[in-house]
């Protein structure tokens, strides 16, 4: 009921495309009088509110993934002050919600980080020293920046936005421009995290008639309020030119809608942003944030768990176990994407982690084998057989195995005590060839007592992270 996904999923490459949407970067002005007031009434800004939408519909090997991002931001200039929400939803089915609290104080900025997992909200502490990722959040100073790319501006529809009344002005962000306009968004940079750039598309965009941009601008104040882009057309050029070669994107992938949105609010009317006295406690609490492999000691290695959100994902979080000795001449440490709920849970020697939620439970390790990784996985059944698993009849599936890719699955059923409980239980065992000798093992269970609403999109992300086509069970299924 599993099968190795080619290429990565739609997941990923939506939560990619996603990010970093609100632009930012520096353009040559051509804009008629009214985007000229309106460019220098944002420099006036010292604060304000926004909400932002992006919308994403994706499909690709006869599956279809709707994404919709919203966001809500209170945002002070100077002192910098921001808090920003943020929820993800796959296909309508509701996502985690995030808050972030990022303050500026004595030259410091420190981050908070809340992840509400619907039945308890977890909170983290950092200090950023890299401001690049947040100056995107700057509604006020992208609008401008906006108003200086774009060109051939023309007035539309009076509409009234957020209670005020408005003219739409119609533009154009011309071809030329727009390889700057993805550099200075981040689109860039997070598509190169996929392995690839977009150095090769730099004729296509040239070629590209523009990126169509409106810009709402209050009639009363001249002040921009609110812009819309469809950036449909120009991600799928792009998307299929670098499919059309050697990427993580499948072939077929069809981008048939990205649409932003932001409209801005309460401009100039927040004097202070509050930060809840728990974001503030997980400061004084020390929890340790990862910011890169050499913060990794045996001593500290256990306390990194964090929603790994740099690589689109919101329902698993990146935990790190010990690599097996040999593995690595250079570091100890293996990252492992894991269920996002409690604290992961450790085998003595380290060499394994396991964590769950939401009805999903992983536990990932490696091993060194000199065989295949058929070989691992009928170990590790044989292994839990020898554990006194109690398999169910007629539920062992065939160890499947692809040499080219020395990648192996076996799908088994078996009971469980949980809770004085016996409970049935679906678990993938899997093995995937990581370098000469050297296996990532998992085994990824269902535990159906504990399925929920988010249920379904921690078993899209699991699909992604693991690149296997896991099948979706219902309660009716188990009993």
């Amino acid at each position: 009921m599993s099968e190795k996904n080619v290429g990565k999923g739609l997941s990923r490459i939506a939560a990619v495309l996603s990010l970093c949407l609100t632009l930012t970067g520096c353009g040559k002005e051509d804009a008629s009088a009214v985007i000229l007031k309106a460019q220098e009434n944002l420099q006036g800004i010292s604060s304000m509110s926004y909400d932002m939408t992006v919308d994403i519909n994706m499909e690709s090997q006869g599956e279809t993934l709707y994404v919709t991002t919203t966001a809500a931001a209170d945002y002070i200039l100077q002192p910098l002050q921001m808090k920003l929400e943020m929820t993800a939803s796959m296909n309508g089915t509701d996502g985690i919600t995030s808050t972030s609290y990022l303050k500026e104080e004595n030259g410091v900025r420190k981050l908070y980080t809340g992840l509400d997992t619907g039945s308890q909200l977890f909170w983290q502490a950092s200090q950023v020293e890299d401001m690049n990722s947040y100056t995107q959040y700057n509604a006020s100073a992208n609008l401008e920046l906006y108003l200086s790319y774009a060109q051939s501006f023309e007035a539309k529809e009076e509409e009234t936005v957020a209670g005020a009344e408005t003219i739409r002005y119609d533009g154009l962000v011309p071809g030329e421009t727009l390889g700057q306009v993805l550099d200075s968004s981040g689109i860039t940079s997070q598509l190169e995290d996929l392995g690839f750039s977009l150095s090769d598309q730099e004729a296509l965009l040239t070629e590209k008639e523009g990126l169509p941009i409106s810009i709402w601008i209050e009639k009363e104040t001249g002040m921009a309020v609110k812009y819309e882009m469809d950036m449909t057309s120009l991600m799928q050029d792009i998307v299929s030119d670098i499919a059309s070669g050697d990427s993580p994107f499948p072939a077929d992938l069809t981008v048939s809608r990205m649409f932003v949105s932001m409209t801005i609010r309460d401009i100039n009317n927040i004097d202070a942003i509050e930060i809840p006295q728990d974001a503030l406690d997980a400061e004084s609490a020390g929890l340790d944030t990862f910011t890169s492999m050499e913060d990794l000691t045996e001593e500290n290695y256990q306390t990194f768990f964090e929603i790994a959100s740099d690589m689109g994902y919101q329902y698993l979080g990146r935990a790190y176990c010990k690599a097996p000795e040999g593995m690595f001449e250079d570091g100890n440490f293996l990252d492992a994407f894991l269920p996002y709920g409690g604290s992961p849970a450790y085998s003595p020697d380290g060499l394994s982690v396991t964590a769950s939620a939401h009805g999903m439970e992983v536990m990932q390790t490696a091993l060194r084998s000199e065989d295949n990784a058929q070989a691992v996985v009928d170990q590790a059944y044989e292994e839990l057989l020898e554990k006194g698993l109690e398999i169910m009849d007629g539920e062992i599936g065939e160890t499947q195995y692809d040499p080219s890719l020395d990648i192996a699955y076996k799908q088994i059923a078996y009971l469980e005590y949980a809770d004085q409980v016996q409970q049935p239980r679906v678990a993938i065992l899997y093995a995937d060839n990581k370098q000469p000798d050297y296996y990532l093992y998992a085994q990824i269970t269902y535990m159906p007592e504990q399925f929920d609403d988010q249920y379904p999109a921690m078993l899209e992300e699991l699909r992604d992270a693991f690149a296997l086509t896991l099948p979706q069970y219902t309660l009716s299924e188990f009993y």
